[in-house]
């Protein structure tokens, strides 16, 4: 009984090895940006300490007006 614990957790060491060491498929690839901007508006210099925060805070400012824009027009319809 214990040679089949051993072997197991050997199968179960190897596999996490291999899929460590890309043998594995592993998860898919990335998809495409399928967003109507392309995503063109989400990419920001990249700093020392991370990310501009005067560049983020903009996207954060145009996401919110897009947003209560996108709002509003459902309150109109509704």
């Amino acid at each position: 009984m214990a040679v089949v614990f051993v072997v197991l957790a050997i199968l179960v060491i190897g596999g996490a090895v291999a899929f460590a060491a890309g043998r594995s498929p592993g998860l898919p690839g990335a998809d495409r940006d399928r967003r109507p901007d392309g995503g063109s508006g989400s990419t920001f210099d990249v700093v020392v300490r991370g990310y501009r925060m005067d560049e983020v805070d903009a996207r954060i400012e145009a996401l919110e007006q897009e947003n209560a824009a996108l709002r509003g027009r459902r309150q109109e319809r509704g």
